[in-house]
């Protein structure tokens, strides 16, 4: 039994877990389920090709409208969020993000894997479809857990309000960056456009996405986490 644990805590970095889950899936049925379902694996293919180089484990469909992926940082963690989010629109999504530990146990894709991580990301999906936030985080820092996922609460109350309209101007803003471009690809005058983003709290939304990221670059919760793994370690070598 000793050398099983050894086996399986060989890998001592910790790695964040993904798992999404099609909001309202259960209403789904037949045709609609099954084009959903293609819709989301197509935007996983995706993610997978763009992000290979963070993507520890790649991304797979777990479980009828569940996938779930294994990344090496929170940063690129959040990219992939945001990425997915904006390629199987308007197909909602729900995510939970896990923190710590996994067993890899020899295997190459996340169902193959089990630890904290994976259990973390479980009840952090489960917290966001029962107070039906867009994203939710769990590590072994609540502090730092509380922090975030007031933002993401914030945010999820923004979002909740917008229109596909809203959403489109808001991901074209992102990707062109004035006012100008967006109102000439929407055919409107950029007053038009900035008086809508403005309106919706979309550039709040952007500022607030982007310095999540920049924290979650620089946060030292992994270290943290790291230090917790290697506590561990020594507490099992002394026993």
């Amino acid at each position: 039994m000793k050398e099983r644990v050894t086996r399986m805590d060989s890998d001592k970095k910790p790695y964040v877990v993904i798992i999404g889950d099609v909001s309202g899936s259960k209403q789904l049925s037949g045709k609609s389920r099954y084009q959903t379902q293609l819709y989301v694996k197509s935007a996983i293919i995706q993610i997978n090709e763009e992000f290979q180089g963070v993507i520890e484990a790649p991304f797979t469909i777990s479980k009828g409208d569940e996938f779930q992926g294994l990344l090496t940082n929170l940063e690129a963690a959040f990219r992939c969020v945001l990425a997915l989010e904006k390629l199987t629109f308007p197909v909602k999504l729900r995510f939970g993000i896990g923190i710590g530990k996994v067993y890899k146990m020899g295997g190459r894709l996340p169902i193959e894997m089990d630890g904290p991580a994976f259990h973390r990301a479980n009840e952090a999906l489960d917290y966001a479809k029962k107070k039906k936030y867009i994203y939710c985080l769990k590590s072994s820092n609540k502090n730092y857990d509380l922090l975030i996922n007031t933002i993401f609460q914030l945010i999820t109350a923004l979002k909740s309000r917008w229109s596909e309209r809203h959403y489109r101007l808001f991901w074209n803003y992102k990707d062109l960056g004035t006012y100008r471009e967006v109102a000439a690809l929407e055919n409107v005058s950029p007053q038009a456009v900035f008086d809508t983003l403005k309106n919706i709290r979309a550039i709040n939304v952007k500022t607030a996405e982007e310095d999540l990221l920049t924290f979650f670059k620089s946060n030292p919760l992994l270290n943290y986490e790291s230090e917790e793994l290697a506590s561990e370690e020594e507490r099992l070598s002394l026993r």
